[in-house]
Formats: C-alpha cells, structure tokens, sequence
C-alpha cells in the first residue's frame, strides 16, 4: 500500500495530501527516509488552512482553490483601472513598492546569483539573483537594508532575443491606457557568483555583466487556479462567459491583443490574481474567496511582430518591418456603414484555447480608440525608448556603431509612425454596437476628464 492511500477522501484529508506532497519533494533532495514519513504524520500531527499556522499551511491556504471559487473571483475580476492616459510618464513606468528597489531606465543592478533559468520555464535566456545595490545614471545609489522586502527577480538577458524588447513595449501601453500588467524594467545587470551559462548553472562562477537585460515586477496578488492545476490561467473564451465586466472592457482588452500581435495567447500566457485570500473552513469543502481579483496577460513577450502560427523570434516578436504591415482589421465598418468587425490575429499553433481573430463590438472599438488617441507623440516615443528599440543588432555592426544611415532618433521615428498609422486605422474604423449605452461617459471619458485629449488624425468617435 501506497503511504498516500492511508488518508481517506474528506476535504481536510485531501488537504494533508497536498501537503504531504510539498514535504516529499523538499525530502527526497536530502535523502530522508520517505517510508517514515507517513508514521510522523499519522502520530498527531493534524494540518488545517487556518490563518495563523506555519509556511506550509501558507502554501496550501495560497492555492487552495475549487472550480467554484476560481470562477466566482473571475466573475468579479476587473480587467481595467481608469486613468489619465495623457499623464503617464512611460519612460518612468508604473509606481513601485517602496520596500523594494526603485528601478529606472538604464541603471545598473548590482545583484546575487540565485538560480539559474532553466529552474524557471520558458524558452527565452533568463536566471533569477537578489538585488543588493542598484546604480542609476544620475549618480544615484540603493543599497540592501533589512527594513526591504526584496526576493529574487527575475532576469531576461540577450540583445539577440528580442523579448526584452517587446516585453517592455507591451506592458508599459498597457498600463498606460489602464490595462492591467506586470511591470519590466529596461536596465544593466552586473551578476556576481554568476556561473558560465546561467540558463543551465553551468560553468566558472564570477562577476558578470548582461547588458542590455530586464527585470519584472509580477502584478501584486496571489495567482488563483484550481487545485493541482498551477499553469491554469485563463482562457479567452472564459474572459466572455465568466467575467462580469461590461462587454467594452472585455472586448478592448481582445483588441488590444490584435493591435500588439498577441499571438501566443494560450491559458497560461493570462493569470488571475487575488489580493488579500481568505479562507471559510466552515463549509465543507472550504470556500476561498480573494479581495479585488484581477484578469491580466502575464506573457506579452511574443509580440510586436507578424504573430503566426509559431512565434518565431525573429517574425513574431519586435520585428517593425512585419508588425507595421500587419492590418488591425480583417473586417471593419466605416462612420456611413458600420460593419461587424473582425481583428486580425493567428494564434500560434501551441495556443489552444487561445484567441484568434476576434470579433469586436463598436464599443470595445471605441473605447481603446478613445485611450489609444490620448497618447501624445512624446509618449508614443518613450515607448519604443523604453524598450531600447534602437540597440536591437540589425541596426548595428559588429563593433556596436550604428550602420550607415542609422541612428537611434531615426529608429524611433520609425516605430512611432508604424504605431501611430495602426492607431489611426483603429480610430477610424465603425463597427456595429452589441449593448449601446444611453450614456457613452464610460466608454468615451472613463477617467471624468474635463476634456479628452485626440491626438488622432480621425476621431475615435
């Protein structure tokens, strides 16, 4: 018999397997006796999700969820935060935890090897360390104190990868028309103890430099998924039937997806996200509910390229040659004949359940047409300077100098009006309505603007 099948089938008992689970794994890396273990837990030791047990309770009370509960917080999952879209200063990027470091463009971390990046999923070139002193250009310096809340972040490093590109792009528009994201950071990385490959850990360990490199700072809130299921996310499908929020948030959020080429949309790719999770031990099974969920895409590496079916890094990510030939509209309405709208977008192949040319009602258009045309022409530009768009090496030789007839303001000139042209076919295009208000304020002014800026040649509506 199993030491597993000794537990009968009650929720408390499932959760002793649960746990029973994480212990075995921490076990089997310093070769204890696993044939004892389930004497140790049968001998009055008991495990509830109760608010003041130890680590491991935490650890189960943090991802303990039913189907039931997982679709409730998603029911009441907001999408979007209005704000004056004209005021972000996308360069500076989103406000940070003052217990944690303050990151700029451009500074230079100083941190800690911790772990290298195949521990961490994924593809791309990455590995994690703790932050322990942060230089900026202005001479400005942070240093370590105890009174900070700092764990290892994680790193994506490579000029030859372009996620560290179009990852910073990405999140900083979204958060900038008040969609929610994860925040990057564009900056320089000196990692000391750090091995060789520090995908794999391998090789001499010492002090090494990853320039350019970027740092995320995941969206506060524990990420909710039913039980034993941790890569669950959501699905496009389950942002139209199970969330509550009115159908121009839903369906400017899919839009957005098309404008970026957000192509490699899987369930994964999104998370859900609960701020403060509270336990009910007194219905059985347990009830677990989270205040203020949010609905977030957490992968936005893969696009600002052609999307397709494989994501490929040198098409499907941060390629403005294929991105700013790219229709928004596969059918679209003008202001006399408004059409059913359809945006262009290919899942990757590997996106199942995934979002693929999605229909779009007029007020999901005319709400991200009314956000999109805030952003003035300087905004537009930190953009694509925030995400060093003008280091990628097509636009340079061997040595580093830029080519003949390139520089970095030229570059940039070029991702602002490729932006600038899609914008202006989102704020022209009609579509047919789904649920007209009889008042538009929401969809039109949703921050309560004395006026709202256009920025657009067309009017957004």
């Amino acid at each position: 018999m199993s030491p597993i099948s000794v537990f009968d089938s009650t929720p408390a008992s499932k959760t002793i397997v649960f746990v029973y689970s994480i212990i075995v794994r921490q076990l089997r890396q310093c070769a204890f006796p696993l044939a004892l273990l389930p004497v140790l837990l049968l001998s009055g030791t008991t495990w509830s999700q109760t608010a003041d047990t130890g680590p491991a309770d935490q650890k189960v009370k943090k991802v303990f969820y039913s189907a039931k509960d997982r679709m409730d917080a998603m029911h009441a999952a907001s999408l979007f935060t209005a704000k004056a879209v004209a005021d972000a200063n996308i360069l500076e990027g989103p406000a940070q935890n003052k217990k944690q470091f303050q990151l700029h463009f451009n500074d230079k971390v100083i941190c800690d090897f911790a772990a290298p990046g195949s521990q961490m999923g994924g593809k791309t070139p990455k590995f994690s360390c703790k932050i322990t002193r942060v230089e900026s250009a202005d001479g400005g310096v942070q240093i370590l104190t105890p009174e900070m809340d700092e764990e290892p972040v994680k790193v994506k490093f490579g000029a030859d990868d372009n996620e560290v590109y179009a990852e910073v792009a990405s999140t900083r528009l979204m958060w900038a028309l008040g969609y929610y994201a994860d925040a990057w950071f564009p900056v320089r990385v000196e990692c000391h103890n750090c091995p060789e490959n520090p995908v794999s850990g391998s090789g001499s360990a010492e002090t090494r430099m990853f320039d350019p490199a970027t740092i995320v700072r995941k969206y506060p809130g524990h990420k909710m998924y039913e039980d034993g299921n941790e890569e669950q996310g959501w699905s496009w499908k389950e942002l139209d039937t199970a969330n509550g929020r009115p159908t121009y948030e839903r369906d400017g959020l899919k839009l957005l997806g098309a404008f970026l080429q957000h192509s490699d949309n899987k369930p994964p790719q999104q998370r859900l996200a609960c701020d403060k999770v509270n336990v009910d031990q007194k219905t059985q099974p347990f009830t677990t509910t989270c205040e203020k969920p949010v609905m977030l895409v957490q992968d936005v590496g893969a696009t600002l390229g052609d999307g397709g079916w494989f994501t490929s890094n040198s098409a499907a990510k941060m390629n403005l040659q294929v991105w700013a030939t790219k229709k928004l509209w596969n059918k679209v309405g003008t202001e006399g004949t408004p059409k059913q709208c359809q945006a262009g977008l290919r899942k990757s192949l590997t996106a199942h359940d995934g979002l693929s040319d999605p229909l779009i009602s007029e007020e999901g258009r005319r709400f991200d047409a009314g956000l999109m045309c805030q952003l003035s022409d300087h905004q537009i530009e930190e953009l694509f300077k925030a995400s060093r768009a003008a280091a990628m090496p097509q636009y340079h030789n061997h040595d580093g100098s830029f080519k003949s007839g390139v520089d970095e303001a030229l570059v940039i000139r070029q991702w602002v009006e490729a932006f600038k042209q899609k914008r202006e076919q989102l704020a022209s295009g009609r579509c047919q309505w789904k649920e007209k208000p009889a008042d538009l304020t929401a969809i039109d002014n949703p921050m309560g603007l004395a006026t709202v800026p256009n920025f657009c040649t067309a009017k957004p509506f």
